[in-house]
Formats: structure tokens, sequence, C-alpha cells
């Protein structure tokens, strides 16, 4: 297994080696498949470290951005975490159905929602925000600041690029 080295001889972590390169064919070199891969692995982590096994990274997702901004419609919400209504809604009437968020009619459009959440949400929310803040400090743990910063920049740039070539 190969050793990757962090900036200035810090703690060294194992990177896959070949990711059995021969059986993947070319999907090895590709970055979608590697970003797909780290996903995973950052899932699986959670998984294995969450204390609400039940709050997925997507829901994580959406109660962070409701609590950034408490009465956030629906339709905002899907433009901040780059999700269509099909895929919001039922997430939104899971974590309504679980106390974790309430919707309430928004003020200036009696057709939007307004999301705030609850204080079983802010509970639930802050059990799983140390668990990734956990899962931070190991990725830091392989990444050196000026990497990380660099990798941040780079996956939004791909995104940006993703999604203009629509």
């Amino acid at each position: 297994m190969g050793k990757q080295k962090r900036a200035r001889g810090a703690a060294e972590a194992p990177v896959p080696a070949a990711l059995g390169e021969a059986a993947l064919g070319p999907l090895a070199g590709y970055v979608g498949y590697a970003l797909r891969r780290a996903q995973s692995a950052s899932f699986r982590h959670l998984e294995r470290s969450a204390a609400d096994p039940a709050l997925t990274p997507g829901q994580f997702s959406l109660l962070t951005a409701i609590d950034a901004t408490p009465g956030l419609n629906q339709r905002r919400l899907a433009e901040i975490c780059a999700l269509d209504k099909s895929t919001l809604s039922p997430a939104i009437d899971a974590l309504a159905a679980r106390d974790l968020v309430l919707r309430t009619r928004a003020p200036e459009d009696a057709r939007a929602w307004a999301l705030t959440l609850t204080p079983e949400g802010r509970q639930a929310l802050a059990r799983m925000r140390g668990k990734v803040e956990a899962q931070e400090a190991v990725i830091a743990a392989v990444l050196a600041t000026p990497e990380r910063k660099h990798l941040v920049a780079a996956l939004r740039r791909i995104e940006a690029a993703l999604d203009a070539a629509d």
C-alpha cells in the first residue's frame, strides 16, 4: 500500500494502491469515480460514528442550512443545496415527521413553506455536527491547509463547470 506525505513532515496516511486498476479499467483514472469513492468513504465513516444513525449526510446538510437561515423557504433551500423539488420535498417531509423541522407558511408567500428547526432538530444537528467535525479532523490529518483549500476550490470549479455544461 502506498503512502502520501503531508506537507512539512506531518503524519503519513495510507492511500489506496492502484484501486484494483486492472479490474476497474479506465475508472481508476476518472475524477468523477474518485469523487464518488471519496463521498462513499465519507458517508461510511459518518454512519460508523454517528450519534443519530437515522440522520443522513443529506439531512445534516438540510438541517445546517435551515439552522443558518431560520425561516428559509423550501424553494431557496433547494437552490442552496442544489436539489430539485422532487428530492427536497420527501426529505423535508421525513424531517418534519421526526419533529426535527417545523414548516409554517412563509409570510411573504402563503404558498411557500418557511422552515425552522425544532428543539429536537437543533439537538440532532449538534450531535451530528460533532461527528462531522471529527471527520473533518481526520481529513485535516491527511491534507495540509493549502491542499485542503485547493481541493475545495477545485471541487467548486468542477461543480460550476458541470452545471454550466448542461
